[in-house]
Formats: C-alpha cells, sequence, structure tokens
C-alpha cells in the first residue's frame, strides 16, 4: 500500500482546499452566531481540518457548512475539536482537526461517496495493481488505466470539471498550483512513498484541469531483463560520442537510458549527470556519481543546464530529451570534447532521427550539423513496445544504426535515405532493421500475425544476418 505503516484510518481522507463556514456552538445562545470563513486541509466522512486565526480549545463544539464538488445541497455538520496545532506564522495561525460529531446519515453517505471519488491515491493504488502504465484524467469520463497499450475505463462515475480540479489540486503543492496556473501546463514526477513513483503531466483541455499518470516501475531492470539487444551494452560502453535512443510516446526510451546510465554505475568510475524532465527512474551511487537534475526544479532548461554541465566533470551526460537546436548544438559540442551524451528522440526510425535533427537547424547550418554528426554520432536504436500473442504483456522490436565509416559519409553528403541499406546489410555490426525484429518475434509466435503487419510487408521473412540471435530475449 501507499501508506504502509502509516496511520491507518477507518475511511479515506483527502488533501482538500474547499470553502468552509462555521461558528462555535454555545448553549442557550440567543443571538445569531457570528460565522467565520477558512479553506479546508484534508477532509474525510469522519471530518476535516482547516486553518484558523481565532484560538479553540480541545473539546469545543462548532457547526460546520460546506459544499463538495458535485454535490448540489450544502453539508452541515457538528463537530467537535480533537486536535489543535500552533503554526509557525505571522500573524499567529491554528490547525484545527474536526471529528464529526453529527452529520446527517444520507449527508455521511454522499460525503463518503464523493471523498472515493476524488481520492486519487486509491486510484494510483488502483493503477500498480492492474499493471497498468498510465493513468488519464478526463472531462466526462470516468478514470481511465491504459494496460497492455489499451483503454479500460473504471467503472466510476464521470468526472466532472469541479472533481477534476479538486482532485489533482490534491496532489500539488502551492508552488506548483501557481506554476501550473501561470503556464497551463506543469510536468513533475508524484512519489507517494520511497518505492512508487509516477511521472505526471497536469494540463488543461476547453478549460477542464486534466492529468496524465505514467507509472515507473521501482527496480531499474538490465538490458537483457528488458529484452534489448546486446549491441545495447555496447553503445553504453562508449567513451565518447553520442548515442540516441528512438520510438514514440510510450515506447521505453527512459526506460531504456535508466538501464544504459544503470550499467555503467556498475562497471565504470564516472561523473554521469542526468538532465531530466521530470526525474523518473532514481539512481544510487555505485561506481559511478550519479548527479540528476529536473528541469524547471534544479535549472530552468535543458540548453542552459547542458551548457553548465559542461563545467561539472562530467564523464557521461544524459539528457532527457532533444527538443530544439539549441540542445542539439551544445549535445554535439559535449560529444565533440571527449564526452558520452545518452539522449532521446521522438521518431519512429533511425532514419527519421537524422532528417528530424537536421531539419531542426535554418539550410544554411545543415550542412556544418551534418558534419558534426557524422563525426561524433555512435549509433541509434529506435524501439517501440508490441502486445504479445499469447500473453497480456509487451516486447520491444528494435532497429539499430551503428555508424560505420560507410554511415559517417553518408550523414556527412545529408543522403540520409541511403542509411536504409547500410542498416540492412550491417548484420556484422549489429544491425537489424525493425522489419527483422518483428519478423523474427513474428517466426517465433511471439507477436500475431495482425501485430506484425503493422511493420512487416514480408511475415514469413526470417533475419539471417550474423549476431541477430542475441537481440531478442529467448
Amino acid at each position: 500500500m501507499f501508506w504502509e505503516g502509516a496511520e491507518k484510518r477507518k475511511c479515506n481522507r483527502i488533501r482538500s482546499k474547499i470553502l468552509l463556514r462555521y461558528h462555535q456552538i454555545i448553549e442557550g445562545q440567543k443571538n445569531s452566531p457570528t460565522f467565520l470563513k477558512s479553506f479546508t486541509k484534508n477532509i474525510s466522512a469522519e471530518g476535516l481540518s482547516f486553518e484558523t486565526e481565532e484560538v479553540m480549545t480541545l473539546g469545543t463544539e462548532i457547526q460546520i457548512y460546506f459544499f463538495l464538488p458535485g454535490l448540489n445541497n450544502e453539508i452541515c455538520a457538528r463537530g467537535k475539536i480533537i486536535h489543535l496545532e500552533e503554526l509557525n506564522s505571522d500573524p499567529a495561525k491554528y490547525l484545527l482537526g474536526v471529528w464529526f460529531k453529527e452529520l446527517k446519515g444520507e449527508d455521511k453517505k454522499k460525503l463518503k461517496k464523493r471523498i472515493e471519488m476524488m481520492d486519487l491515491l486509491s486510484l494510483l493504488q488502483s493503477a500498480l495493481e492492474k499493471n497498468a502504465s498510465d493513468l488519464h484524467l478526463t472531462y466526462g469520463q470516468p478514470p481511465i488505466l491504459r494496460i497492455q497499450g489499451r483503454l479500460h475505463p473504471l467503472i466510476m462515475e464521470k468526472l466532472g470539471q469541479d472533481d477534476l480540479r479538486t482532485m489533482i489540486y490534491n496532489i500539488l503543492t502551492e508552488e506548483q498550483i501557481h506554476t501550473f496556473e501561470k503556464w497551463k501546463e506543469l510536468d513533475f514526477a508524484f512519489s507517494p512513498n520511497p518505492l512508487v513513483r509516477f511521472r505526471a503531466n497536469i494540463h488543461l483541455q476547453r478549460g477542464n484541469v486534466e492529468a496524465v499518470f505514467r507509472t515507473i516501475m521501482p527496480i531499474i531492470r538490465s538490458i537483457p531483463e528488458l529484452g534489448l539487444p546486446s549491441v545495447m551494452a555496447d553503445l553504453a560502453g562508449k567513451r565518447k560520442g553520442i548515442v540516441i535512443i528512438a520510438g514514440p510516446t510510450g515506447s521505453g526510451k527512459t526506460t531504456t537510458l535508466a538501464a544504459m546510465v544503470d550499467m555503467i554505475n556498475h562497471e565504470r568510475e564516472a561523473v554521469v549527470i542526468c538532465l531530466e524532465n521530470p526525474i523518473e527512474y532514481l539512481h544510487t551511487n555505485i561506481k559511478s556519481i550519479v548527479k540528476q537534475r529536473e528541469i524547471g526544479t534544479d535549472t530552468l532548461s535543458f540548453s542552459q543546464a547542458l551548457r553548465c554541465s559542461l563545467r561539472q566533470d562530467p564523464d557521461v551526460i544524459l539528457i532527457g530529451e532533444l527538443q530544439d537546436s539549441e540542445t542539439v548544438s551544445t549535445a554535439i559540442t559535449a560529444a565533440e570534447t571527449g564526452h558520452l551524451v545518452l539522449t532521446s528522440m521522438h521518431a519512429p526510425d533511425c532514419v527519421q532521427v537524422l532528417d528530424r535533427l537536421i531539419g531542426m537547424f535554418p539550410s544554411h547550418q545543415r550542412g556544418q550539423i551534418s558534419m558534426q554528426l557524422s563525426n561524433c554520432l555512435q549509433g541509434i536504436v529506435a524501439q517501440a513496445l508490441l502486445p504479445c500473442k499469447n500473453s497480456p504483456s509487451r516486447v520491444v522490436a528494435t532497429e539499430t544504426l551503428i555508424v560505420t565509416d560507410a554511415a559517417r559519409s553518408i550523414i556527412r553528403e545529408n543522403n540520409t535515405i541511403q542509411l536504409r541499406t547500410i542498416i540492412e546489410t550491417g548484420g556484422k555490426y549489429k544491425m537489424h532493421t525493425m522489419e527483422d525484429s518483428v519478423g523474427k518475434l513474428f517466426n517465433r509466435e511471439i507477436v500475431s500475425r495482425e501485430t506484425a503487419k503493422e511493420f512487416c510487408r514480408e511475415l514469413d521473412y526470417i533475419p539471417e544476418y550474423a549476431g541477430l540471435e542475441d537481440y531478442i530475449e529467448k
């Protein structure tokens, strides 16, 4: 569970910021009570907490009125103060914990149901238990899990505008809320406890606050455990140059890069600087010093962090993603000055990686960039995750380009279309096409014909290149 070892409660308690009105109950009072206002800090079906400047003693009874998102009727409860904490603030404030002494049965039932619906931690727990890669919170839909690439709506009510905002804001700090409301986008890593991490993206869709949470497995799996080709270990063992992992969103690029850094960390004394947005996998120093810097928290941008990292005595630099020409230029400079640069890019195959990299620059610079890439690029691996035929899991298929002298000449001339031939005939250098990889999986009955057809025109083709047998986990 998320809160292993924490205080166990009879019902869910969520962080919340809900406006409430309250007044102290004084027996025999004839005059109309004076209402005060505050915002809840958290709430459950049994009670709530809020901040106040009023001093109240333990045992004081108060009357509370508030609305919950999705409920039209105001909830009225009689509460008893069971917790009092003075906060370090000026002017002095107090945190009050209130137990609901009296709450109408119907109101309690509605309150419990709404709180369960807004309990994001429970939804994330469900995502873990069902081995979902992603949790989607979308307006007008129930929470949706992505499991083995397919979307599975949970049997819950559809989420409304207030539901979404309350649910998502529950896990954000005040600083994160301010950042999101200013820039309309927010990326961060969320960790309910040291063993669980999620990559979160908060965004707006037609004015509604929505979110996607990507599950990050706590254990970094090795290159063989991921079923990646052995050439990945060769590339991770390079001392300088650029290695690029490509693929669409959700194809495991970050997981592959984490495995490469983990291999370096176990086998080499090196300073590894990771620039990520956000930090996903956490590395512990073993043989190497691994410094993980988060964009937006530890530094302002990839390009700025990359420039500064060159003065931090790095041997290896990991760049979460090549997003702009400035970052690409600095990465090339780092590789040219004797550093190994590991990075990723959204592209379906190796040839398109180079086309997109060079295309980031104006036409008068492309010749120079092609020349520099031809000198420092070590290899490109494109990958995709395919559903298995007979099990509820996925398997990785890859395409590999190793930059040989022939490949360097083609890149230098910016004639990237010819690289396809280099890949198809480069088996002795552990190169292979995506068609080779998927064809192998199909002929071993790991993936279905329908899946293989998306990548292969000739399904009966079996790769015969030397060294190809080891790139699929047996």
